[in-house]
């Protein structure tokens, strides 16, 4: 765990080292998604699979109650970024 930062700086620093880790795993999410663009053109699954995406929001819901952070901020910033990748979908599977 890190120490408690004490300044502002400190707080500044942190916050950046914390934006780096999310990006990277945002990297690493994009990459999954595009290696379903693979297997969903390979096997004709549509980029839009309504039960995935339901279940993936109530997934984030939980994991947001248990550690402590909003869930109704959660499920707007994961709606959000799971469309974006839908569409990404769309447009790369040629039906967007």
């Amino acid at each position: 765990m890190t120490p408690q930062p004490t300044s502002m700086a400190d707080i500044r620093r942190e916050i950046d080292r914390i934006d780096e880790q999310l990006i990277k795993l945002l990297a690493e999410r994009q990459r999954c998604v595009e290696a379903a663009i693979v297997v969903k053109k390979r096997e004709n699954i549509p980029a839009r699979v309504p039960e995935r995406f339901d279940r993936v929001i109530d997934n984030v819901r939980v994991l947001a109650r248990a550690h402590k952070v909003d869930p109704a901020m959660v499920e707007a910033m994961w709606t959000e970024m799971v469309e974006w990748f839908i569409a990404h979908e769309e447009r790369t599977l040629g039906k967007g």
